[in-house]
C-alpha cells in the first residue's frame, strides 16, 4: 500500500462487507459498500461508487468501472456485470445485468431489470429503460436506447484494445496503492 493509505473506502453495511479477490485495483477515492464481490482483475477507478446495501453486486473478472460511475443494487434487483466489460466514466448501472464483453458508454444509464447483451455497446449518454433487453453484438443509442445496428469487427477490436489498456494501467496503479 502507498504511504498513509488505508482501505477506508470498503464499507460494511448490515453485516455485509465487500469482497475483493487477488489482483483487484480499487482507487482510494472510490466507495464500495455492502454485499459487493469483485473478481480477479476488476478495477474500480477514482470516485466510483458501488452500493449494495439491499441486494448484491457481482463484478466478474477483468471489469473496469471507470471514474465517477455509480453501480447500485436497489431492492429486488441485484447487479451482475460479467467479465471483460467496461463501465465508462459517469455511467450508472441500477439493478441490471451486463453480459460479457459489453461496453457502457460515458454517462449512459442502464436501469432496473435491463440486460445488455454480450459484446454490445451502449452509446454515451443513452438510457436503457427498465426491463429492456439489448441483443448480443448490438450498438444501442438514444433516450430511450434503441438498437441501431450490429457492431462491426473494428468496433469489437477497439473494445478489446481499450480493455487491455485499462487492465495494464490498473496493474500499474495497483502497485502504487497496494
Amino acid at each position: 500500500m502507498g504511504k498513509g493509505y488505508e482501505k477506508t473506502n470498503l464499507i460494511s453495511f448490515k453485516g455485509k462487507f465487500p469482497r475483493a479477490e487477488e489482483g483487484v485495483f480499487i482507487d482510494p477515492s472510490s466507495r464500495i459498500i455492502g454485499d459487493v464481490t469483485l473478481r480477479t482483475g476488476a478495477s474500480v477507478w477514482p470516485l466510483a461508487v458501488l452500493r449494495a446495501d439491499t441486494e448484491a453486486i457481482v463484478i466478474e473478472e477483468n471489469v473496469a468501472i471507470l471514474d465517477k460511475a455509480l453501480v447500485e443494487a436497489p431492492m429486488g434487483h441485484r447487479v451482475l456485470v460479467e467479465g471483460d466489460v467496461i463501465i465508462s466514466h459517469g455511467a450508472i448501472l441500477h439493478g441490471c445485468t451486463i453480459r460479457r464483453g459489453a461496453l457502457i458508454g460515458i454517462g449512459a444509464i442502464v436501469l432496473d431489470g435491463a440486460e445488455v447483451g454480450r459484446d454490445s455497446i451502449i452509446a454515451s449518454g443513452s438510457v436503457v429503460p427498465p426491463g429492456t433487453r439489448i441483443p448480443e453484438g448490438s450498438l444501442a443509442m438514444g433516450i430511450p436506447a434503441k438498437v441501431v445496428r450490429p457492431l462491426n469487427e473494428k468496433e469489437m477490436a477497439a473494445k478489446k484494445d481499450q480493455l487491455a489498456e485499462l487492465m495494464e494501467k490498473s496493474e500499474q496503479y495497483r502497485k502504487i496503492f497496494g
